[in-house]
């Protein structure tokens, strides 16, 4: 009789516990519409109430996550956003939302305080998690930080290991371009022409793929390739942003190709 006591128990609470988690996931829901209706203050709200009135729900940490990201990106509430995101990964640390909870803490001391040293250190956290995504865009931005904290070579560590680890990532041909910046900046000329070259690979970024041409032009400019900079300058001209600017950089590549033929 007891141990059909204790089955009929245990039974009843995870029934319990069962009516209690749909509940809180009927709650989100709602939340989760005013959120897509822009009623943020509301949304943020009722995601607060769900943690509080459910903490064992398994939408708690979804809420709490949408909480802090709402609060940093819609409502300008730096200091509590990262507040609602560190409660996150204390109670929640082993929850699938853990890796992109601590991306955003490291976003917001870069973006929100502009932290680089502290952002540094959250990024390196973010790297040591196994979800992908995470992984590669934090190894970017570690490497930006890095690169702002004039630690340069410590940059050029970070973001060769991003494009080596992720060649097929969504951030490749930017960490590519990044390299060949840093190298430039070091007059390293055949290196950053390699890795603006390897930023313009199967590029559907407009944007960058025209400021790594004009990059790769000015990089062959300055190894003497004039024929190959100029042609690559004419290229660009018809979508560069700054007409007057690649207008004046061709009549003085043209000029100076003139003048070499002497």
């Amino acid at each position: 009789m007891k141990k059909i006591f204790i089955l009929l128990l245990l039974g009843s609470m995870l029934g319990g516990c069962d009516v209690f988690d749909k509940t809180a996931i009927r709650e989100y829901e709602a939340a989760t519409k005013r959120w897509n209706a822009g009623d943020y203050p509301n949304a943020v709200r009722m995601y607060f109430a769900i943690v509080k009135e459910h903490p064992y729900s398994s939408r708690a940490d979804d809420a709490l996550y949408w909480a802090g990201v709402t609060q940093f990106l819609y409502l300008g509430q730096t200091e509590k956003a990262l507040q609602t995101l560190q409660v996150l990964l204390k109670r929640y640390p082993s929850r699938e939302t853990a890796p992109q909870t601590q991306w955003y803490i490291a976003q917001i001391y870069e973006l929100g305080y502009s932290d680089y040293g502290r952002a540094v250190e959250e990024y390196h956290r973010a790297i040591e998690y196994s979800n992908r995504d995470v992984r590669e865009k934090s190894l970017y931005s570690l490497a930006d930080c890095l690169f702002r904290t004039g630690k340069s070579e410590e940059a050029r560590e970070a973001w060769t290991r991003q494009v080596t680890e992720f060649p097929a990532g969504p951030n490749v041909r930017l960490g590519y371009y990044r390299l060949g910046t840093t190298a430039f900046s070091k007059g390293e000329l055949e290196q950053a022409e390699g890795y603006y070259r390897k930023a313009l690979e199967n590029n559907s970024d407009q944007e960058l793929a025209v400021k790594a041409s004009f990059a790769l032009a000015g990089c062959l400019e300055a190894g003497d390739k004039l024929t190959e900079a100029l042609k690559l300058y004419r290229e660009i001209e018809p979508v560069y942003q700054n007409k007057e600017a690649i207008a004046v950089k061709i009549k003085a590549l043209e000029t100076r190709i003139i003048k070499k033929s002497y």
